[in-house]
């Protein structure tokens, strides 16, 4: 059994969450990581008998690699990819895409061409709870409003990121994965406006505080909006979702997701099927690549999602509505 050969680029928190899922995986063959933290990097390596390697330009370089995994900071995710890319491996990237929605186009237009496989770390593609939404969302007729609201205190698990401008992007790119089922969903927005607030912004971009928020028109119809505050004072999260549709309201208030009609309230039936894991997948189609057409919609709906999060940043910083 041949194994399929992956790069690691990243030795934080992701980096061992993918090398955790990869370790039981008969195919999969964890070979090189790339880190520019020579110590985490090192240690990473040889916990899992990998080749450490500072430069990730090196590592996409080597011909023993089949693909490549991106767990970097946001601003360089589309830059690494279409380097793989061109480098004739397949790749699989933290979301966002990218950075840019150049980049994102590239990234997907060269794996297109190339015929290898792109795939970003949006988890709906496996979820049955995404796949119940998808199925009941297209027997409630045509969507009038879709809505998200979280709430969170303090500072936030991950502070010295999502509090930091230069490395995260405004709040709404860091919460694309809010964005992402709601577009595979509903499809793509016509125009975007966005908005943001920040207390204790400092010139080198970190912040105390924030609210930020984005409403869209969808290209068939319907309002979507998206409202984040972080470091707030609240004593827990809260997270809210609506999708009202013409015939029904789905909503979910962190409790599980309910379907309300005009005659009745009943719990949103949600399938046990078994899933594999995004990593599993990945592999499935890198090994199928060679003999059949892949599949890119994951990919499509990342790229109209980070044209989203990033029209909003234009919104914000020119004051105006954004056309797509």
């Amino acid at each position: 059994m041949r194994k399929i050969k992956i790069g690691i680029v990243g030795s934080g928190g992701m980096a061992r969450h993918h090398l955790e899922r990869f370790s039981p995986i008969e195919t999969a063959e964890v070979v090189a990581i790339a880190s520019r933290n020579e110590k985490t990097g090192n240690q990473l390596a040889a916990k899992w008998s990998a080749t450490f390697i500072s430069d990730w330009r090196h590592l996409v370089e080597r011909e023993d690699i089949d693909g490549i995994v991106i767990c970097t900071h946001n601003n360089s995710h589309g830059e690494i990819a279409i380097a793989a890319l061109q480098a004739d491996k397949h790749v699989f990237v933290e979301y966002p895409l990218a950075n840019d929605v150049v980049e994102g186009e590239t990234a997907l237009h060269l794996a297109k061409a190339q015929h290898h496989m792109l795939r970003v770390s949006h988890p709906e593609v496996v979820s049955n709870t995404h796949a119940a939404l998808k199925q009941k969302t297209t027997e409630l007729g045509e969507l009038l409003f879709s809505s998200f609201v979280r709430l969170t205190p303090g500072r936030g698990a991950r502070p010295e990121i999502l509090f930091n401008l230069p490395i995260s992007g405004i709040p709404v790119h860091f919460f694309v994965y809010h964005i992402y089922p709601v577009v595979d969903l509903f499809g793509e927005a016509a125009w975007v406006e966005g908005a943001a607030c920040y207390e204790g912004l400092t010139e080198s971009g970190q912040y105390d505080r924030f609210v930020n928020s984005v409403t869209v028109a969808f290209k068939h119809g319907g309002i979507g909006q998206w409202s984040w505050a972080g470091g707030i004072a609240i004593n827990t999260a809260e997270q809210h979702e609506r999708y009202v549709l013409t015939e029904g309201t789905l909503s979910d208030d962190g409790k599980g997701w309910k379907c309300s009609t005009p005659t009745e309230v009943t719990d949103l039936e949600i399938p046990k099927t078994p899933k594999s894991t995004l990593q599993e997948l990945w592999l499935s189609e890198i090994e199928e690549s060679a003999e059949q057409e892949l599949s890119y919609a994951d990919a499509e709906v990342a790229l109209s999602s980070i044209r989203i999060s990033l029209a909003a940043e234009q919104s914000i910083r020119e004051n105006r509505r954004v056309i797509l």
